[in-house]
């Protein structure tokens, strides 16, 4: 969190919130909503290619960072050349990939920008020939710092607040689990139970009593209306 929000690396930071999210099939992962100070929001095309991307680097400018991207930042394959990926149904990706080519960012007030995605570089992931429509964005410096798997998303709607906020209130996983005793007759109603799914990474998470959200700053709603 130090380096998008005390150090600044997106920009200054005038407020923060996030929260972990632990899914069944692998660990925990953050959702982190930075906002920047007026002067360092991204307003235009330029502002948002210098600190978000999203095409495959070149592998002899940066070979480390193009090392990176096609091996945490590639979404799929999917669409006609795998259709049986799980982010397909109904013949189409939930993510909406692939991308449409486009050769400079185009903001856009109502949902993510569309960012620029030029048609030359490809590459090879898991055996199949890939291009710039499947990048996820990133930013280049949280990559290279970390090494890992950081999607930065520029935020232009009050539909990322949402987002965001909708996995802090949502609750715990759950799961239907059933009791037998060996008996051959049974009431399946009293032996079905609702009960809360905790996976091992979440466990441990508790156990060790790290946050599971935290926000930097909070309105409180008087009960009372007092002078000035």
């Amino acid at each position: 969190m130090d380096e998008p929000t005390v150090y600044g690396a997106l920009g200054k930071s005038i407020a923060q919130v996030y929260t972990i999210e632990f899914q069944k099939s692998g660990l925990s992962h953050a959702h982190i909503l930075i906002v920047l100070r007026a002067a360092d929001k991204f307003s235009t095309s330029e502002q948002t290619d210098k600190f978000v991307r999203a095409e495959i680097p070149s592998s002899i400018e940066n070979l480390r960072l193009h090392g990176i991207v096609t091996k945490c930042l590639m979404h799929g394959p999917c669409g006609i050349d795998n259709p049986g990926a799980p982010c397909m149904e109904a013949g189409q990706c939930k993510k909406m990939f692939p991308k449409e080519f486009r050769t400079e960012t185009t903001m856009n007030v109502s949902v993510y920008p569309l960012y620029r995605r030029c048609p030359s570089d490809t590459t090879f992931v898991r055996g199949r020939e890939m291009d710039n429509r499947f990048v996820v964005p990133y930013n280049p410096y949280l990559l290279l710092k970390y090494d890992a798997p950081i999607n930065v998303e520029v935020c232009t709607s009050l539909s990322a607040v949402k987002y965001i906020y909708k996995y802090i209130y949502k609750g715990f996983d759950c799961a239907n689990m059933v009791l037998s005793a060996g008996q051959v007759q049974y009431n399946e109603i009293e032996n079905y139970i609702d009960a809360r799914y905790v996976s091992a990474p979440e466990a441990m998470w508790r156990f060790l009593g790290s946050h599971m959200h935290d926000r930097s700053r909070a309105v409180m709603r008087l009960p009372v209306h007092l002078p000035n």
